[in-house]
């Protein structure tokens, strides 16, 4: 055969088969897009010249990584959805007389046409949409940088090598899909529908047990580190839980629903249980899959999006004062004299006046709740429930802002952290301390727990800072370890950022074997890292929304192209279009927002594990966390419902042609 003859054919395959080419084809453009930007972003050089931009560097290139995967998956999701549609026109050629070896060319023009118009398409609005993406996060980060406009050839390089290699694998994967089958199987590939998936107990149970513990590690743990280290833990159950009962407990419960005479033998309700029993197996991955991805898109923005919207609550919280310091002394330790002749010298330099001037000494400690009895961790293996730290009254009654009390020797104000809540007594190794008050605010900076998730301030009197923390400790003593930690800070009303720096450097230069906090410095840093956390959190939270439209999309043209001779039977044995059209719409309203109700059932029981995440960013307004979440769900939902609307009218109109 002439050779010319292989590039014809495949140009006029890829034009008559433009409705199954063209999602793949979109698909592969946005993943070379998507991968481009990420790329040229992680790569530019003006993003390490302002505040916090290597933090945001790296995370871009971590990112970088989990977009290369998700667009490796991505793309052989697709793939496999066009080489099904396309197995029936392969084995055709094959009958006509062609050898395998000639499809196999025809295949090899066809994926080497498609990489070179998507890699072109794909790389132009990459170089595009880089450029938006980068104004974007320049405008969540709030800062401006010497940015000139150029095309990454790194970049370009790299995401050339990724997809070019992507494609040679689902070359690979389709010509062994057509050299293992025989033609005839080719011819018949499409028509050939799944055979009724059998229950299986086994895979139910372990979705169950799967699904239900992911749920009791969400909801029981309480540590903030603990949480952390069972997140993922619990991620990995709950899919696993999920994929077991879409495909084996929807089954399960589709046949108990068969065999419910009063039920099954309704013409809107035997067609939608057979329906969707028949091909349960194939629906129920995709069903899953889009399952997992909208949790994802919820858990991704919604969280993301607190720590942005919180971030001034939790500068506040850990950097009470716009100036702070903070350090262990010993007991013959002069630097507290200094620093606070050092905040008077540097105040009267600067023209500048202090308000709230606050110095306290602390004992804090991690502790773990023996029984309602608080005291040291027994062995270096144990988490901590929470964390004290001691302030003696006189501390407390001299900082400004402060209204003198006097405790007795089983008193204590308190100031709670995190989920530690207010209780009446609280037993500290033995001994039982009274709160006579709460706190609402934290005059001190830089006391409170070692890693800003739960715990309580604790102000007692001078002469039993000491005693509390040995029994706290245990009956060994505190040793080593019972040093004070010093902290100091004022707020300079009416001063600059830039003055407000120059005075915590000024300070930091006047004592030796010290740090200076800024809070405006912070404020900065911090701008820019939940910036970035936000955009990248909105940015993922698109790329799985992305593959769960096209899941949904392609989803539905499989079945409006299964459904084709299923709804001509219909209405030959006959049921009218409108009883057809009501009896499906019941099928696919059930099969397609059951993965929403699904998600939502799963952000619910994960909402208090990420709760607790959270709080290890020292972010304990459960409310905003609350709103963002809802949030998020309303606008994903709505989104859903447009998705939903748009791809059944694509479903009637194949399943009707």
């Amino acid at each position: 055969m002439n050779s010319i003859l292989y590039p014809k054919l495949a140009l006029t395959n890829l034009a008559k088969n433009r409705s199954t080419y063209f999602p793949y084809m979109l698909t592969s453009i946005v993943c070379i897009m998507t991968s481009y930007s990420v790329v040229f972003i992680s790569t530019n050089e003006g993003l390490a010249m302002v505040p916090g931009g290597n933090i945001t560097l790296t995370m871009f290139f971590l990112a970088t990584l989990v977009i290369d995967l998700f667009c490796i998956l991505l793309m052989f999701y697709t793939n496999s959805f066009l080489i099904k549609r396309r197995k029936k026109e392969l084995g055709l050629y094959c009958v006509l007389g062609m050898e395998k070896r000639h499809v196999a060319l025809v295949l090899f023009f066809e994926t080497l046409f498609t990489a070179i118009v998507c890699l072109i398409l794909g790389l132009l609005f990459g170089i595009l949409f880089a450029r938006l993406m980068f104004l974007a996060l320049l405008y969540i980060l709030d800062f401006a940088t010497p940015f000139a406009f150029s095309i990454s050839l790194p970049g370009v390089a790299s995401t050339v090598v990724l997809f070019l290699c992507i494609y040679g694998a689902t070359l690979a994967y389709n010509l062994r899909s057509v050299r293992m089958a025989k033609p005839v199987e080719l011819l018949s590939s499409t028509n050939r529908g799944e055979k009724e998936p059998k229950t299986s107990w086994v895979f139910t149970l372990v979705g169950l047990l799967s699904l239900g513990f992911g749920y009791f590690l969400a909801v029981t743990v309480k540590n903030p580190i603990q949480a952390l280290l069972w997140f993922f833990a619990a991620v990995v159950l709950v899919i696993i839980g999920t994929y077991c009962l879409f495909t084996s407990g929807s089954i399960a419960l589709l046949k108990t629903l068969r065999h419910n005479k009063h039920f099954y033998y309704k013409p809107n309700n035997f067609i939608s249980v057979s329906g969707m029993l028949y091909r349960m197996k194939q629906n129920a991955s995709g069903l899953a899959s889009i399952c997992i991805l909208s949790t994802m898109v919820l858990v991704t923005v919604s969280s993301t999006l607190c720590l942005y919207m919180g971030r001034t609550d939790m500068l506040h919280s850990m950097f009470p004062r716009e100036i702070t310091t903070s350090f262990f002394i010993d007991g013959d330790d002069s630097r507290p004299e200094q620093v606070q002749a050092a905040f008077t010298q540097a105040l009267a330099d600067a023209g500048l006046t202090a308000e709230k001037r606050t110095a306290a000494r602390s004992l804090t400690l991690n502790v773990l709740d023996h029984g309602g009895a608080y005291g040291i961790r027994s062995s270096a293996d144990e988490m901590n429930d929470a964390a004290f730290s001691l302030v003696p009254l006189s501390d407390y009654n001299a900082a400004e802002g402060a209204q003198p009390v006097s405790l007795a020797p089983d008193e204590a104000l308190l100031y709670p952290i995190g989920d530690f809540g207010t209780p009446e007594t609280l037993n500290l190794g033995g001994q039982v301390v009274r709160i006579v008050e709460v706190l609402r605010e934290q005059l001190f900076s830089g006391v409170g727990t070692y890693d800003g998730a739960t715990g309580a301030v604790l102000v007692v009197p001078d002469d039993q800072v000491r005693p509390l923390y040995s029994a706290l400790y245990g009956s060994d003593g505190a040793g080593d370890q019972e040093r004070f930690y010093y902290s100091a800070g004022f707020d300079v009303p009416g001063a600059t950022n830039q003055q407000k720096l120059d005075l915590a450097l000024d300070i930091s230069a006047r004592v030796e074997g010290i740090r200076v906090n800024c809070r405006s410095e912070v404020a900065a840093e911090w701008d820019s890292m939940y910036g970035c956390f936000l955009f990248l959190g909105i940015f993922f939270g698109i790329l799985f929304l992305m593959a769960t439209v096209l899941i949904i999309y392609y989803k539905q043209i499989s079945e409006g192209f299964e459904d084709h001779d299923r709804f001509i039977i219909m209405q030959k044995v006959g049921m009218s279009q409108k009883e057809v059209r009501r009896a499906t719409s019941k099928q696919i309203l059930t099969v397609f927002f059951l993965p929403l109700g699904a998600a939502a059932l799963h952000m619910a029981f994960a909402f208090p594990l990420i709760r607790r995440v959270l709080m290890l960013f020292s972010l304990n307004n459960v409310g905003l966390f609350f709103a963002c979440t809802g949030a998020t769900f309303l606008i994903f939902a709505v989104v859903y419902i447009f998705v939903y609307r748009a791809t059944a009218r694509v479903y009637y109109r194949l399943a009707n042609a």
